[in-house]
């Protein structure tokens, strides 16, 4: 996973990335820096002026003109003149150009969901592929494949698909091999590099709810998002994806946030093995919202008192919980939670809707693109 990937560009986080590329040993060093920032700026906000980005960065006018023109000859970036009247000179609008794209996949236990994403976080499409149960590693890699090779036959002229972004409901470690996913039944599973060989693209995997968590940070326009926790509850279960200080909380080996997996109460055997998980209790189609708003809200409340967020975003099939059951959850939670810890949060639904996990599945796609444009689009 991306360091510092759940920034939205803030000035001083814009400036400091730029005054480390001073720092570096040639200007080469300084101009890849300088047109990352421009470009994931541009990316993450969508149109910008070359004044407002000019003011963001730091840099200065001549500079900025010289980078977007430079991404605008790699097709990253289009300029167009401001449509409303300004005194003086009006400042070109810089957007991102629809024309490099990331395939985003989420395999399910019904289903494997393929997205067709561009630069700026647009889903240009969405269809779910229904399979008699969970597939396996091999049939989602199939499925995939069959899904980017009529993707590419639609790609109009001048149009690239970069990469691939999965998002997958268990342990991914090193951005490619799932270690467990229960529900699907997948246990050390390279799946990144079966589907790397079976497309020809690179493939970067992630956890689905961090996936969900980078969406909803970046795109997500959540006011006050830089401590937040975004729940994600799907067929594959429930995960969660911890925001702290704008940064995706990982863990050790990527395993952060299995909130599906700690312990609510009863004694319920689990996926995985352990009894009392919150999967047992809360899931989707399990009926008697009341009932399982509680067990959501212990599990929260856990959560609120170890890490203090200031929002939480619940997606998926919990994303109805907040108008459905948005008092008891409420409630519940200051029942459980520390008091001073829970005046401070929020609880809402994810903004972004079904697209949250194909918008975050692509972000892990775009990051090294992002990370260094002209090295990514000219290869």
């Amino acid at each position: 996973m991306p360091r510092g990937v759940c920034r939205r560009g803030k000035p001083e986080r814009v400036a400091s990335v730029t005054r480390a590329g001073r720092i570096g040993s040639n200007t080469d060093d300084v101009r890849r820096r300088n047109l990352s920032v421009v470009l994931t700026l541009v990316h993450r906000h969508g149109a910008l002026s070359r004044a407002e980005l000019t003011r963001r960065t730091g840099l200065s006018r001549s500079t900025v003109k010289d980078l977007v023109e430079q991404l605008a000859e790699l097709a990253l970036v289009a300029e167009i003149q401001a449509a409303v009247p300004q005194v003086g000179r009006p400042s070109p609008i810089v957007s991102p150009q629809p024309k490099t794209l990331c395939v985003a996949i989420n395999p399910e236990t019904d289903a494997v969901t393929v997205g067709l994403v561009a630069l700026g976080g647009t889903v240009l499409q969405t269809r779910r592929y229904p399979t008699d149960g969970a597939p396996t590693p091999g049939a989602a890699v199939a499925i995939a494949k069959s899904a980017v090779d009529e993707l590419r036959s639609q790609l109009e002229p001048g149009c690239d698909i970069a990469a691939i972004g999965a998002a997958v409901p268990g342990l991914v470690h090193g951005g490619s091999a799932v270690r467990l996913a229960p529900h699907l039944e997948w246990h050390d599973a390279d799946f990144g590099h079966m589907l790397h060989v079976a497309t020809d693209l690179p493939v970067f995997a992630a956890n689905d709810a961090n996936a969900g968590a980078i969406a909803e940070h970046i795109f997500g326009r959540h006011h006050n998002a830089d401590h937040m926790i975004y729940v994600n509850g799907g067929p594959g279960g429930i995960g969660a994806g911890f925001v702290v200080a704008g940064e995706l909380l990982e863990g050790l080996a990527g395993y952060a946030g299995e909130l599906g997996h700690t312990y609510v109460g009863g004694d319920a055997q689990c996926h995985c093995g352990n009894i009392g998980c919150l999967e047992t209790q809360v899931s989707q189609g399990g009926g008697a919202i009341d009932r399982q708003a509680r067990y959501l809200a212990i599990a929260l409340s856990n959560a609120v008192n170890m890490l203090n967020p200031g929002l939480i975003v619940l997606g998926g099939f919990l994303r109805a919980f907040p108008e459905l059951a948005g008092e008891l959850l409420a409630a519940e939670m200051a029942r459980h939670s520390l008091r001073a810890a829970h005046n401070l949060v929020r609880v809402v639904p994810a903004s972004l809707g079904a697209e949250t996990l194909m918008i975050g599945a692509a972000e892990l796609a775009f990051a090294p693109l992002l990370a260094d444009p002209a090295a990514v689009a000219s290869a």
